[in-house]
């Protein structure tokens, strides 16, 4: 291995990690929006500040965080909250 690939190794994993953050800090902005869309009575908030909401029952049920929730169920509540604004 000669030193440039060792270098395009190092701004890999670096770029790579700066793509976590941004895909992490776009998904709590997504759940923050599908929590604000959601009614109070199915939304709430953990005693740590950790908010949640019910999830919907084709997705298991129960509450989720930003974290929990799945791919699927973030996309299909973020469509169904612009259709419902219109």
């Amino acid at each position: 291995m000669n030193h440039q690939t060792k270098i395009q190794k190092k701004t890999g994993s670096a770029s790579s990690k700066a793509g976590v953050e941004k895909r992490e800090n776009e998904r709590e902005a997504a759940f923050k929006n599908v929590w604000r869309g959601t009614h109070k009575d199915y939304r709430g908030c953990l005693p740590d500040g950790t908010l949640t909401v019910m999830s919907w029952a084709k997705y298991g049920g129960g509450l989720v965080t930003a974290s929990s929730i799945c791919v699927a169920e973030l996309a299909e509540r973020q469509e169904f909250i612009k259709r419902r604004a219109r």
